[in-house]
């Protein structure tokens, strides 16, 4: 794995997404404060800080997915051909951008396609006569779903340029000194915060279906790298994962909406050590979240 080609831009892409998450999930948290007629030094640093993020790594972030784009270009085509619904070359124009359509993996068409002639050279290959090579290139066996990818992608990258307007849209009204009083960016915060969430479980949906057929890229098929085990076993196994994984995010989603409605709390000096039997403000988020407002 840690040789694998596209390595380095997965774990740059990834921990830049977390940092991208997390900063909108806090944000979402003071502009909710904020519009509640919450306004104090606490929550407008919460806000700050956030956008202060946003601002910084959602353009970087794609730069990195410009250069991951440019890897899976050279090691994994059929998942470009497939994300960009791209059915075939047509002598040796350009390649067009497909800004919305639906793929037909049966009719291998994208029906209702809305085409921006030469942008998908220039973002795909940096240059406006080079072609990507198209899914109609490969046999229909070794094509992944494009139907999927192809919208999964485009939520990822549509919510990462709303982020980038969001991060540009908060330097303006810092400017001017009305970020923690336009009330339209407020509530636009707000319902930008699960879009880092989002937007990485759409770029996991890319990456894996557009993974298949293969399990090892080239070298090994999903369906042979299959297990011999029964429906029933299968079926217990999945029933288990289900219901773990809920419980666990269950109660990680719950505490964290805990914490945002408790929102931040003024720093009160206590007195400098805190010793037994002292007031003092709690230094864990599991402290700070058990006891009441």
């Amino acid at each position: 794995m840690i040789f694998n080609p596209s390595f380095p831009y997965r774990l740059m892409h990834m921990a830049t997404a977390a940092f991208v998450a997390t900063a909108f999930f806090v944000g979402a948290s003071g502009a909710w404060h904020l519009l509640r007629g919450r306004d104090n030094a606490a929550v407008r640093r919460m806000l700050s800080m956030a956008m202060w993020m946003a601002l910084i790594v959602a353009p970087l972030q794609a730069v990195i997915g410009d250069m991951h784009g440019l890897n899976t270009l050279k090691h994994q085509p059929a998942k470009i051909a497939a994300i960009e619904g791209h059915w075939e070359n047509t002598d040796d124009k350009p390649t067009p951008l497909i800004l919305f359509g639906i793929p037909d993996m049966q009719a291998e068409k994208t029906r209702f396609a809305v085409e921006i002639p030469y942008l998908g050279s220039l973002i795909l290959t940096h240059s406006l006569d080079k072609q990507i090579p198209a899914l109609k290139a490969f046999a229909p066996e070794d094509r992944p779903n494009s139907t999927i990818i192809s919208w999964s992608f485009r939520i990822m990258a549509g919510l990462g340029m709303l982020m980038i307007v969001v991060g540009l849209w908060s330097l303006w009204l810092r400017k001017r000194g009305t970020l923690y009083q336009c009330r339209p960016f407020l509530y636009l915060a707000l319902f930008m915060g699960p879009s880092g969430l989002i937007a990485l479980l759409a770029g996991w949906f890319t990456t894996e279906v557009g993974r298949q057929p293969w399990v090892v890229y080239g070298v090994m098929r999903t369906q042979d790298a299959v297990a011999n085990h029964s429906v029933e076993q299968l079926t217990v196994t999945l029933v288990l994962f289900v219901l773990v994984y809920f419980s666990l995010f269950g109660t990680g989603i719950g505490y964290m909406m805990r914490l945002v409605r408790k929102g931040p709390q003024p720093h009160v000096d206590h007195g400098a050590h805190g010793g037994p039997g002292q007031s003092r403000t709690p230094a864990r988020p599991l402290s700070a979240a058990d006891e009441e407002n």
